[in-house]
């Protein structure tokens, strides 16, 4: 058996996030569009999941940018640990 965290981080701001974790995901908590890595967006109220096999570690820099409005997005990182 394999432990693991859950890892919560929230964004206000334009940056780059790096997953290091075995899935990830993305709730737009806020009211403007996020967009990821300059292809994905999400409206208001939706979220996205990237998840990976058993031992496998997702390494994506994930790049958030924001529309105009409320900012905010919501990461959830799955995090193995030892």
């Amino acid at each position: 058996m394999q432990n693991y965290k859950i890892d919560v981080l929230t964004l206000n701001s334009q940056q780059e996030v790096r997953s290091d974790c075995a899935d990830i995901t993305f709730f737009n908590s806020g009211l403007s569009v996020i967009t990821l890595n300059n292809a994905l967006t999400l409206p208001a109220g939706s979220s996205i999941s990237f998840t990976a096999n058993n031992n496998e570690i997702d390494k994506t820099i994930y790049r958030i940018s924001f529309g105009t409005g409320y900012k905010s997005c919501t990461i959830f990182r799955k995090i193995y640990v030892k």
